[in-house]
């Protein structure tokens, strides 16, 4: 995808539609015909990644970057156009940042804290400065797509292009005439923890490790080694030291505020590669890793081949009769929801324990890590679980391996360092999920142990459920009460961000786990578990209906104000009082797990006139994760399920757009794009732990999904909307392999086995 790098309103570019409106430039001109519409057997030959447009996302905090990655991948090479010697931020790119400042080799999508951005390598010409005001470049000519990035220098006349392996980056520099400096900064990285060490420089190799740390203010370090080469040898080179300004910022023992600068002498225009190989282990696995992943092959093989790397992932889901609208909405989610777990181990199986020391050895799978579980859990994981089961296994083995090598499940893993990050217990609803939809090829029982330790255990601090005593004896945990044990544990000191808000956590955490009991015959732990997360009755008070925060002696927090959200600067931490990231509007339907219990105590009634509110007077956000599942919730009332068909298909219609300002908010490693993906197939995991989907009206006329009978029974599976109108908004009959299907809700087990789900659908809504 072309893109402008001019600084425009957003509101001066988004059509009726939604989509944005920029002019090619440059030598892109040649790469397309304006107003010309490419054939269907053009576009068919281009394959599914055509439509993906990585500059979604990357403004309005979305938080993506439109940088060269593979699937899942551990490096990825990315533009960085903020200034990190003087502003934090989550994003190392945003759309319409006037400079590019370098380029990093190991970048997060989408999530909310400043991290990564490792390795950043400036180019630059003429005379060797090394102020950021001096090596900054204003840019043009952007262009974007799976696997591939490039860009115009235009300070200083480069064109710069990048591709990727899974745990390498190159780089390919078209430079003029004259002298060409490449700058590697190790004091400049995105993340909150800076530095490094060079431990070698010769004229054509640059080796060494990025400090990494302190995510989210966990306090946690790690080294990101890696093993730089050159092309050609430079005429001269040198080591530095950092500003003075960065000698206050946080680094990993050992770590310098260092970096090196290489210089070249050109008589003529010159083509220069750098390739980056990177590991969490040693500078001697980056380079490993650089030779196995790159050897010989050429820029051209690199961006064939990680193309067709995202071409086989993202073909899993094929889709047709849409708009181009939403065929780019689809498969640029769809990519956006497989960069994160990333690749952990090396390619010689090693990796670095959670202790931060021991280096274990992945046999016989892939070893993952980042896990950003409060928001994955709801829709990446079981998306993955269903289109990439084996990629989804190994991140349960992961999990498992986590166990084995730490005691605990993780909350919000990182590079093997646990940030304890978010709340509740997050891990637990996607193992669960995923053994009761047949993926169960990892060590269950020592899993399901963790669950049940992370579940009970109060003393010593337990850091998976902080508030956990007061939970397990009152039910819920008290606004007036809300612990500080974990005194020396991150950023939280054990205090419970958002009581109701955990308890709920909690809560659904603990039906999975009594789901995870019945499976492994444990019926009197199941039996346990299920009674406890039931507890969310208790903060349910009937005069204000709302799940209100309540005190240690049973009485209501008061003032109370369902609308309330506010940041406490003390504790960083966002939301009402009771909340987490949320006000009561956005808690009060989350309780996946008893759904029919919620209704009973609020009336079907109020439940429905309730949920009409959140809608009606927008209290529902669907910029953040609380409440992503309310438009499906109107299922679960007979006669009312046109409104998860009508809600639905304004939330894909409003806030997801084909222009960088596409995703409402922080996509927090692909949560908000796999929630449009799933949106858009028209079916959707509101209760993870459960084997089965809600449905909603798809966003096209087939749907594709072929199955991996490696772990599925079935080849494929079709939704097939039989008289598809993208105007029509609901669902008039469905047919499930030929027979009529009465119900709102699909089973996993059905769409695994194979077959096909036929609708018709309608402009208008049939009254009966």
């Amino acid at each position: 995808m072309l893109r402008s790098n001019y600084i425009i309103k957003p509101a001066a570019l988004l059509l009726a539609t939604g989509s944005l409106l920029l002019g090619a430039c440059g030598a892109d001109k040649a790469e397309i015909k304006q107003g010309a519409k490419p054939s269907a057997e053009v576009q068919a030959a281009a394959g599914v990644t055509q439509w993906v447009d990585p500059f979604i996302g990357t403004a309005n905090e979305g938080n993506t970057y439109p940088g060269a990655v593979l699937p899942w991948g551990m490096a990825s090479v990315v533009p960085q156009n903020i200034d990190f010697s003087n502003r934090k931020n989550s994003a190392a790119y945003v759309f319409g940042e006037p400079y590019i400042y370098g380029f990093g080799h190991m970048q997060l999508s989408g999530v909310g804290c400043p991290s990564s951005g490792a390795l950043p390598v400036k180019v630059t010409t003429g005379e060797l400065l090394l102020g950021q005001q001096d090596t900054r470049s204003r840019y043009s000519r952007e262009m974007a797509e799976p696997g591939y990035y490039r860009v115009f220098l235009d300070t200083f006349g480069v064109l710069a292009e990048m591709s990727a392996t899974t745990r390498s980056g190159i780089s390919r520099y078209q430079l003029p005439a004259g002298q060409t400096n490449f700058i590697f900064d190790l004091a400049l990285n995105q993340g909150e923890t800076k530095g490094g060490t060079i431990t070698h420089v010769s004229e054509n190799r640059v080796e060494g490790f990025q400090a990494e740390g302190n995510f989210c203010d966990a306090g946690q370090m790690r080294k990101i080694f890696f093993a730089a080469e050159f092309s050609k040898p430079a005429a001269s080179f040198e080591k530095f030291e950092s500003p003075e300004f960065l000698k206050e910022a946080k680094r990993v023992d050992g770590g310098n505020y260092e970096g090196v600068h290489l210089s070249y002498e050109f008589a003529e225009p010159t083509e220069i590669e750098l390739r980056v190989g990177i590991s969490f282990v040693s500078v001697e696995n980056a380079r490993e890793n650089l030779k196995v992943e790159q050897g010989n092959k050429s820029f051209a093989e690199i961006r064939k081949n990680a193309k067709a790397a995202w071409e086989k992932e993202l073909s899993v889901v094929k889709v047709k009769g849409g708009t181009s609208e939403n065929n780019t909405k689809f498969y640029t989610a769809f990519y956006h929801s497989l960069i994160m777990p990333q690749t952990y181990n090396d390619v010689n199986g090693e990796y670095l324990g959670m202790d931060g020391k021991t280096v274990r050895k992945a046999e016989g799978f892939t070893r993952y890590s980042t896990f950003s579980l409060w928001d994955t859990y709801r829709t990446v994981h079981p998306l993955i679980t269903l289109t990439h089961p084996k990629q989804q296994t190994d991140m349960l083995k992961s999990m498992a391996d986590m166990v084995h090598d730490s005691g605990w499940l993780p909350k919000w893993e990182l590079l093997g360092m646990e940030a304890a990050t978010m709340v509740g217990d997050p891990a637990v609803p996607v193992v669960v999920d995923s053994y009761r939809k047949g993926l169960t090829d990892f060590d269950a029982e020592a899993v399901y142990g963790a669950m049940v330790k992370a579940a009970t255990q109060t003393e010593p601090f337990n850091h998976m459920r902080p508030g956990l005593k007061h939970y397990r004896e009152l039910g819920y945990i008290p606004q007036d009460d809300r612990g500080g044990e974990g005194k020396d544990f991150g950023w939280f000191n054990g205090i419970v961000w958002g009581t109701v808000s955990t308890t709920l956590e909690y809560n659904l955490a603990d039906w999975n786990i009594a789901k995870m009991a019945e499976a492994l015959g444990k019926t009197e732990d199941a039996k346990a578990f299920h009674e406890q997360s039931l507890s969310y009755k208790k903060l349910y008070d009937e005069e204000t209906g709302f799940l209100r925060p309540r005190n240690k002696d049973g009485s209501w927090m008061t003032p109370f104000d369902p609308l309330d959200r506010h940041w406490d600067i003390r504790w960083k931490m966002s939301g009402g009082a009771g909340y987490v990231e949320g006000t009561a509007w956005q808690y009060l339907f989350f309780v996946p797990h008893d759904m029919p219990g919620l209704i009973d105590i609020m009336g079907e009634e109020q439940f429905i006139t309730r949920l009409d509110e959140s809608f009606d007077e927008f209290y529902f956000d669907m910029t953040n994760e609380p409440d992503i599942q309310y438009p499906f919730l109107y299922n679960y009332v007979a006669g009312k399920e046109y409104r998860t068909q009508e809600e639905v298909r304004y939330a894909v219609d409003k806030y997801f757009t084909t222009s960088p300002w596409g995703i409402p908010g922080n996509d927090d490693a692909g949560t908000l794009s796999a929630w449009l993906v799933f949106a858009m197939m028209g079916f959707y995991p509101d209760l993870v732990g459960e084997p089965s989907y809600q449905l909603a009206l798809p966003s096209f006329a087939r749907v594709d999904i072929a199955l991996d009978q490696n772990y599925y029974p079935g080849e494929s599976f079709s939704i097939v909307v039989e008289n598809f109108e993208d105007t029509h908004r609901y669902i008039n009959s469905k047919k499930v392999n030929g027979q009529a299907h009465a119900a709102f809700q699909l089973s996993h087990d059905t769409i695994v086995k194979g077959g096909a789900m036929s609708l018709t659908s309608s402009l208008y809504r049939e009254v009966k």
